[in-house]
């Protein structure tokens, strides 16, 4: 019973960390307007083109949010995506390349 409670535990605490990375990487994002104006003038590509690229790395998720942030000194796409068991998993796209940066 004991490591019952040991192993839930430990899954809310992981499901807490995640949820709080997620937060920090969405702390520093880019207002609608701004996001266009990146998009227009500095070379970022389309959101549209990060949310594709993101749901080819989470096949059959749901994307429910997809910001424009800025990451020390560039611009990074964070799309959070709902997998059909419930899980959000965070993908960072780096903005300039549309290249995938993490999975989490």
């Amino acid at each position: 019973m004991r490591l019952v409670c040991l192993v839930i535990a430990l899954w809310g605490a992981m499901g807490a960390a995640h949820a709080q990375s997620a937060s920090a990487a969405l702390g520093n994002c880019l207002p609608p307007r701004e996001m266009q104006e990146a998009v227009a003038s500095k070379g970022v590509v389309t959101p549209a083109s990060a949310v594709m690229t993101a749901r080819r790395q989470v096949p059959g998720a749901d994307v429910v949010r997809a910001s424009l942030c800025r990451s020390s000194d560039a611009l990074v796409y964070v799309i959070m995506a709902l997998q059909k068991d419930g899980r959000i998993v965070q993908v960072m796209i780096d903005g300039s390349s549309g290249r995938v940066r993490s999975v989490k």
